[in-house]
């Protein structure tokens, strides 16, 4: 086999001239003999601080790191694998598999696939309903791995103790907390309404210089998750958590606040009225709402109407999309501005 024999001295600066310009044969691995390191190459060059020689001796091939199709090529046929999607949501040491229900038989042998690929994971599940009721929270079906639905979610410098079952959380906003953290100007006062087990008040504290975080919760046993996780972070000193409803928990807040996340996509229209009451002129809210495309400015239009109604006009200043929820359907984020 052809190969470039360099010095030891050399040898970086021969490695380096080989990948740059596509003539190392990364398919087997290098031979150190002697004072000599020999790099098994692609064709015959000109090779500074090495000398091109057709070796006596073998080179032992890499081992290729395994694929899913590898694992599932005598499992599933060349259809069902080109049905399978390769993304999927991951949570803490859980992974979340969605696959179409034409895979449904072969569901187990899918997970234990995707578990033996990812050492990361410890527990494979599927959901077996879609989030509903007035904590949006969901049911999921274990199918391979620990059997456990608890995990501990790593996300923007911050941790998170989460069950599945218990409280709603996604880890695809994770860019959308990020984005909201970076806006935020010192000394800021911020609520986060439906603060769940935490995830936008830890964001929040870490990644911004705000002056303190207010969460509120309706579910008590997502509420009880954040409290754990503001201690699990040491964050007790700038974030307060209130659990209870919006409607009646808010009233009784005597501070107004220079932010507002809203991140309930389905019924935020519903809470937009009091948002208003506990801002003040520039506050920002930061409003969420799940829209098809051609939704999104006729739906804009009705958030300026609601508002103005209420007295309290705003302007738009952003419309982001940060996650699809369906074929077509973006989650949704209109940053608004208070203006009185």
């Amino acid at each position: 086999m052809l190969a470039a024999q360099t010095t030891l001295q050399n040898a970086q600066k021969v490695k380096e001239f080989l990948l740059k310009n596509n003539l190392l044969n990364s398919d087997y691995l290098l031979v150190r003999e002697f004072d000599f390191i020999y790099f098994p190459i692609r064709t015959k060059a000109t090779i500074p601080n090495a000398k091109v020689v057709n070796t006596k001796f073998s080179f032992s091939e890499k081992k290729k790191p395994l694929t899913l199709d590898d694992l599932l090529k005598n499992k599933l046929t060349k259809n069902e694998l080109a049905m399978l999607p390769r993304s999927q949501e991951v949570i803490g040491k859980i992974l979340i598999l969605e696959i179409p229900e034409q895979l449904a038989p072969k569901e187990k042998i899918i997970a234990q696939a995707f578990l033996s690929l990812n050492k990361s994971i410890e527990t494979v599940v599927r959901k077996s309903a879609i989030h509903k009721g007035i904590y949006r929270t969901r049911k999921v079906k274990i199918l391979a791995g620990k059997k456990t639905k608890e995990t501990i979610h790593h996300e923007n410098g911050i941790q998170l103790r989460l069950h599945l079952e218990k409280t709603y959380f996604s880890a695809k906003s994770a860019g959308e907390r990020l984005r909201i953290a970076k806006q935020i100007k010192k000394n800021e006062e911020v609520l986060v309404m439906f603060s769940g087990a935490a995830p936008y008040p830890l964001v929040l504290a870490k990644q911004s210089p705000a002056k303190h975080i207010t969460g509120i919760e309706l579910n008590p046993l997502a509420h009880s998750y954040a409290a754990e996780n503001i201690i699990l972070n040491k964050m007790d000193n700038k974030i307060t958590l209130l659990n209870g409803d919006v409607h009646q928990v808010l009233p009784t807040l005597k501070k107004k606040f220079d932010r507002i996340a809203m991140p309930l996509p389905k019924t935020g229209e519903e809470f937009i009225d009091i948002a208003l009451t506990k801002s003040k002129p520039n506050t920002t809210i930061h409003f969420y709402a799940f829209l098809n495309e051609k939704e999104m400015k006729p739906y804009e239009q009705r958030i300026k109407e609601i508002c103005a109604k209420a007295k309290h006009p705003i302007k738009v200043q952003n419309v982001v999309t940060c996650g699809q929820f369906s074929p077509g359907t973006f989650r949704t984020c209109f940053d608004l501005k208070v203006l009185k």
